[in-house]
């Protein structure tokens, strides 16, 4: 699929996923970003290892939902707690809806390479300057990573191990700023090193991107199956 019309059919289509608040509806939502992610051919383990880590995630900070009090009273006793339907339904809304969303963005990097779709963001008139800062967050991440991993093998090295004392936290502080002084060391000498190469603030890539009738018919489906459901939630309210 063209990476402009994917770009242009999935980001609307998950933020109208993400306005749904009927469990019912997120489900049906949910399902067809599952069989979106088979037509593009991803891997079930790849997707259901970190559809499960966003899930976990997720119930960490909406364990509190289902204790919410119910406007009709209808309630569950569950032995030690009481939860409220109301609550339930918020928490399962909320959880399907954002593994749908999730399972829309996964497709969309996992398609195409980043710089075809940061080349297509810009082709969609997207700011260059945030389709730089992207680009750069992207992959500046992995570099932090990395001087954040020898950081801490020279801390090991020299016996450091981590406690809940002063000194700990001193190294710790210590440790962050020298890690955030070398990110910045690095991003002055990449920044020269673009302006040797003649950068002039665009986004060049070897791709060039042809638009086919499927690529229009699969994005207007997408977004009429997103919108419709949207529709139906608030008319159901």
């Amino acid at each position: 699929m063209d990476p402009r019309w994917k770009l242009a059919a999935l980001v609307p289509a998950a933020i109208l996923i993400a306005l749904l608040r009927t469990p019912a509806l997120a489900l049906v939502a949910l399902v067809g970003a599952f069989w979106l992610a088979d037509l593009a051919q991803l891997p079930w383990r790849w997707l259901v290892r970190r559809l499960t880590w966003t899930a976990l995630l997720l119930a960490v900070f909406l364990i509190w939902l289902p204790l919410l009090p119910d406007p009709q009273g209808r309630t569950y006793d569950l032995g030690w707690v009481t939860v409220s339907a109301a609550g339930l339904q918020r928490f399962g809304a909320v959880l399907l809806k954002t593994l749908a969303v999730v399972t829309l963005f996964l497709i969309l990097l996992a398609t195409a390479p980043l710089s075809d779709t940061l080349k297509a963001a810009q082709c969609l008139r997207v700011p260059a300057v945030v389709v730089h800062i992207m680009l750069m967050t992207v992959r500046y991440v992995f570099l932090l990573a990395e001087e954040f991993a020898r950081l801490r093998t020279a801390l090991r090295v020299r016996g450091f191990r981590s406690r809940a004392d002063v000194h700990s936290w001193h190294t710790v502080g210590q440790a962050t700023g020298t890690l955030l002084v070398h990110g910045s060391e690095r991003a002055e000498r990449v920044g020269q090193a673009m302006c040797c190469r003649g950068f002039d603030g665009t986004f060049y890539s070897l791709h060039s991107f042809v638009t086919r009738w499927t690529d229009v018919a699969g994005a207007v489906v997408i977004l009429l199956v997103s919108g419709g459901l949207l529709a139906w939630d608030v008319w159901r309210r």
